[in-house]
């Protein structure tokens, strides 16, 4: 009668049997054993052999270039021939993986016989065993190792991968010559492949998994890639907040203005924003300041520089592009009928692709949000949307909605201007408006139910199949 005891008693059984009891014999099988082990550790080298020399970074092969010693000049001879090269390594490490699951096999079957077991489940079982030890111990392992030394682990296997790769030579240049063809057959005529802006991304996001480029590194990536999809509607400063100077003030007029707002660029206006005269410089206000008294009404018009419109769908390529060709730093949003939007600066156009930057006049804003426990926030209802998803890890569809801005979404569920002390419902968020001031909503507290986040996420991807 056959037993089905499973094979991971099989160590167990073999060290608990006296020698004379041992259904086969155990020098072959103790054989096998050692043969396996090797396999599995040269297994482990090549894998890490691969991932050691192909992630060098050009200031690390410099380095291995200028060193004298023979492991570095081994490892700047193997990769003369990076193709030749990973088909050298492929082709060992299949050839090792490959003899590794044979042996396996033939010696669990071979054991399964001789203990009377079920041999199908003994080598179904050797199969899960041997694949989660190749994945930890041939795989993750030695890459990690080999990713974080690179340069050691590089020469000191350089002496038997040179080896090999000379015996292996002819085989590999000459598949790797064929895969050159193969893939030239396939290859853009202009030579170039192309990457998509989502290619990219991936990329970024695989390298910082990897660990060959840091979180900081990825954002900026993302951030470059989706500048070109951002409009001026997303960035710009509102109307509200901009500061301008009216074209009847003196100079302590627009002294005094320049000191308090600490810009040095100011519209000038006519009676409102929507009549806009130019842009007035604060040092080219400086000759006045000698000739003038500061009481003095000065024509401003002759001071002001000519101002650059942008609509709001402009995109922010296009407008650093304009900012390049006409010398400034900023301009005036407006909307299709011609009103005045707000104004978009040079400053606010390289935030969205190095982050937030600060002057000594911005260390006395306050950020957009403030944490009070857990799954509650504090907002400024200024704060984009896009934004506000990151903070709180909502998943908000903000491509469907016409406005940017929190208290944009707070005015669309409202249907009017909101009070202070409204509440409202929107999927996962409980929105209550904590301050508003002159018709604009200033602070918001959102609390976030997180056991209804999945259901929300859920219904957008629901609505996302159904579009």
């Amino acid at each position: 009668m056959e037993s089905d005891q499973p094979p991971l008693h099989i160590a167990g059984l073999i060290f608990s049997l006296p020698l004379q009891e041992i259904p086969f014999e155990l020098a072959p099988f103790l054989t096998g054993a050692i043969v396996l082990v090797v396999l599995l550790f040269l297994s482990a080298l090549f894998s890490g052999s691969e991932v050691a020399l192909f992630s060098l970074a050009p200031t690390e092969r410099e380095q291995l270039v200028k060193n004298t010693d023979r492991a570095s000049k081994r490892v700047v001879k193997l990769l003369e021939k990076p193709r030749a090269l990973l088909v050298t390594i492929l082709i060992l490490n299949t050839f090792v993986n490959v003899g590794a699951a044979i042996l396996a096999a033939i010696m669990t079957h071979d054991f399964a016989l001789a203990m009377s077991w079920n041999p199908t489940l003994t080598i179904l079982g050797e199969v899960v065993a041997l694949t989660f030890v190749l994945l930890v111990v041939s795989e993750i392992s030695p890459k990690l190792l080999a990713t974080r030394y690179a340069i050691n682990f590089s020469r000191r296997v350089s002496w038997l991968l040179i080896t090999l790769h000379r015996i292996l030579y002819p085989v590999s240049a000459l598949i790797a010559r064929f895969m050159n063809s193969f893939h030239n057959r396939f290859k853009p005529s202009n030579g170039r492949l192309p990457i998509s802006g989502e290619d990219l991304k991936t990329m970024a996001e695989i390298g910082e998994a990897h660990g060959t480029i840091e979180e900081e590194e990825r954002e900026l990536i993302h951030s470059i890639v989706e500048f070109g999809n951002t409009s001026v509607r997303e960035i710009m400063i509102s109307r509200l907040d901009v500061v301008a100077l009216p074209a009847g003030a003196t100079i302590s007029e627009a002294i005094e203005i320049i000191r308090t707002s600490g810009h040095s660029r100011l519209p000038l206006y006519v009676e409102h924003l929507d009549n806009i005269l130019g842009i007035v410089y604060a040092k080219d206000l400086l000759r006045y300041m000698t000739t003038h008294d500061e009481e003095d009404h000065i024509d401003w018009t002759s001071l002001a520089r000519p101002p650059i419109f942008v609509p709001l769908g402009k995109k922010l390529d296009d407008l650093l592009r304009d900012f390049q060709d006409r010398k400034t730093h900023l301009a005036l949003v407006v909307d299709e009928y011609g009103g005045t939007e707000g104004l978009v600066t040079l400053e606010d156009v390289l935030e969205e692709i190095v982050g937030e930057i600060r002057d000594e006049h911005d260390e006395t804003e306050r950020d957009p949000f403030e944490k009070l426990e857990e799954n509650v926030y504090r907002f400024d209802a200024r704060i984009d949307l896009d934004e506000l998803n990151e903070i709180a890890g909502t998943h908000l569809q903000t491509d469907d909605f016409d406005f940017e801005t929190l208290g944009g979404l707070i005015f669309h569920l409202a249907g009017e201007i909101p009070a202070t002390g409204d509440s409202f419902r929107h999927h996962n968020l409980q929105i209550n408006v904590e301050r508003v001031e002159s018709h604009r909503i200033v602070s918001v507290i959102v609390e976030v139910d997180p056991e209804d986040e999945l259901k929300s996420v859920d219904r957008n991807r629901t609505d996302m199949n159904a579009s």
